[in-house]
């Protein structure tokens, strides 16, 4: 392991999102640190990855950090300080010619920016739209999206490349979808329910009608249990679930009207009497 002369002199990253990341397989580019995190151990711990990677490799380690950052051109400003403060303490031919690489990579990538011709993945909001794809729940896609747009205003760049859209705002506009669609699922429920009862299989009842009905008769006003009718509901309540839920002895479809008619108190005369009632115990 790399070992410097004396203390790194330490540049002030306000990003350094790899360094809080416990990944269970740590990738390639991964920077670890030995100890808990602290600025010290992140500036030190970025230094010894540069000096020890292959030279092919430090421009695509470069990439790979500033892709997880919201402000990735101050990033690459603090990283070309941190190793201009420390250059002396890189003695050997290979060491300076991977600073050397670095500090190229770190120019190329800040044109980039200003150009616009970078891309940020982690705050590419196409990117992020088929990321939110792989979450089922609108409540996992909305956490994910809330989780991105507080991070992004944490560290949100001073400028925009012309044209471009900030980024909480475009998750703002997605949330909003998100509800919108949740509210509209939510109310199409209980008619989509409705319609798969009604479109169901109905029961065949093999009695007169004015006989089954009154056993809902005397559930709804005869019958109690504690003070309380046998059944709880209206007379048209009562009739819909009835029409909706069998057919008459002949197979025949049942009057929604007939049904309410049968459950009014007042007429009586279209009950049955006497032996004929199906007494409900």
């Amino acid at each position: 392991m790399l070992t410097l002369k004396k203390p790194i002199i330490t540049a002030p990253f306000k990003e350094h999102p790899v360094a809080d990341i416990t990944r269970e397989e740590p990738q390639e580019f991964d920077i670890k640190l030995e100890d808990k995190f602290t600025l010290d151990n992140y500036c030190y711990a970025l230094l010894l990855k540069i000096v020890t990677l292959n030279k092919s490799k430090i421009k695509p380690f470069i990439r790979y950090q500033v892709e997880m950052l919201s402000d990735p051109f101050v990033w690459l400003n603090k990283l070309e300080k941190l190793i201009d403060l420390n250059r002396e303490q890189f003695t050997t031919k290979d060491q300076n010619c991977k600073l050397d690489k670095s500090l190229m990579v770190i120019e190329v990538f800040r044109q980039e920016i200003e150009s616009g011709k970078f891309s940020n993945s982690k705050f590419n909001f196409k990117k992020v739209k088929q990321k939110i794809q792989c979450y089922k729940s609108p409540e996992e896609k909305l956490s994910y999206l809330l989780e991105l747009k507080t991070e992004y205003l944490q560290f949100k760049p001073a400028a925009l490349p012309p044209g471009e859209v900030a980024f909480d705002i475009q998750c703002d506009l997605e949330m909003t979808l998100l509800k919108s669609q949740r509210k509209l699922s939510k109310k199409s429920s209980p008619e989509k329910r409705s319609l798969s009862a009604a479109k169901g299989p109905k029961l065949q009842i093999n009695s007169k009608l004015n006989s089954f009905v009154d056993v809902f008769y005397q559930m709804m006003y005869e019958k109690q249990i504690n003070g309380k009718p046998y059944l709880s509901g209206t007379p048209n309540e009562i009739a819909e679930i009835i029409s909706k839920s069998f057919i008459d002895k002949d197979g025949n479809e049942i009057s929604q009207d007939t049904v309410k008619t049968i459950l009014r108190p007042s007429r009586f005369e279209k009950r049955p009497k006497g032996n004929a009632r199906l007494d409900v115990m």
